[in-house]
């Protein structure tokens, strides 16, 4: 059977790069680290790492168990945490949308004051699966405005929101009450760096209607794209509570069709995690605090 300290000891190798060096840290002699090697090599039928290699290279046996050992080490440290001293209760939350950054400080900030012991930390989440990493306990909480249907996820709806197109005061369509599908295409669409399927403007206006811009430009940064927008060097698309007053004075906001689209954002978790006070504690403050906060928002009509 493979034991926690079968995966210590291939952690040890991965960082270390030598077997004495990883003895060290493992505070064992080397003799001892060679027998607990050739003890898991006997257990596994093969080899973890190639001989003679410096640094040592694992081999598909070695990075196979290393993958598990990134996975379960962290996890089972959390638990020990939580067990002995009740200080190790984190809440890792990925954000699927840049502007969530500045809607979520001040539900942290009433969060942090009810549950001063949570430990949590923020993610920006294109650069990853955030709902794989959800499952895989890499993060335990997603903020997502696209649920899928999964017995191991909760969602907790907070609130719906309508996607706007911003764009500056002397654009050619500024003077339209609101945009259809065709006047997207002769004009530049400034994205987040995320595929087109993971975008709402793509996904319920633009792809319906079979209807492409004529380019797209990827911006990583939400203020460099106001910065485009305000130099009518793009389109893009909003929720109106992402923008600063002082930016909606620079510019204009169109609905995406006659009657809209409008999204939900919700708060996902592992459904393990779902009855955990502090996780339920978290959402229903960050549904209070958005309707103290938030323009133009409706109360979410999922159920």
């Amino acid at each position: 059977m493979i034991e926690l300290s079968h995966l210590k000891l291939l952690q040890a190798l991965h960082k270390q790069g030598s077997v004495s060096e990883a003895a060290e840290v493992l505070f064992i002699t080397q003799s001892a680290l060679s027998h607990q090697i050739k003890k898991l090599e006997s257990l596994i039928e093969g080899t973890i790492f190639v001989r003679h290699s410096n640094p040592i290279k694992l081999t598909p046996k070695g990075r196979k168990l290393l993958k598990l050992a990134t996975k379960v080490l962290p996890e089972i440290k959390k638990t020990q945490e939580q067990l002995t001293n009740n200080k190790g209760e984190r809440l890792n939350i990925a954000i699927e949308c840049h502007s969530c950054f500045d809607w979520l400080i001040p539900t942290l900030d009433v969060f942090r004051k009810q549950h001063p012991k949570v430990n949590f930390d923020l993610s920006l989440a294109f650069s990853f699966e955030p709902m794989e990493a959800l499952k895989n306990y890499d993060v335990d909480m997603v903020i997502t405005s696209d649920p899928i249907e999964d017995k191991h996820f909760e969602y907790f709806p907070l609130f719906d929101y309508q996607m706007l197109m911003i764009m500056s005061r002397n654009h050619t369509l500024s003077h339209k009450r609101y945009l259809i599908a065709k006047d997207i295409q002769d004009q530049i669409l400034l994205t987040y760096p995320v595929s087109h399927d993971r975008l709402d403007v793509f996904n319920y206006f633009l792809k319906p209607a079979k209807i492409n811009p004529k380019s797209t430009r990827k911006v990583e940064l939400p203020i460099m794209m106001m910065l485009l927008v305000f130099n009518n060097q793009g389109i893009a698309t909003m929720p109106e509570w992402a923008l600063t007053d002082e930016q909606k004075s620079k510019v204009v906001l169109k609905p995406l069709g006659k009657n809209g689209v409008w999204r939900t954002l919700y708060l996902a978790v592992r459904k393990t995690d779902s009855v955990v006070e502090y996780i339920q504690d978290f959402a229903g403050i960050a549904k209070q605090v958005s309707f103290q906060n938030l323009e133009n928002i409706k109360p979410s009509q999922v159920k």
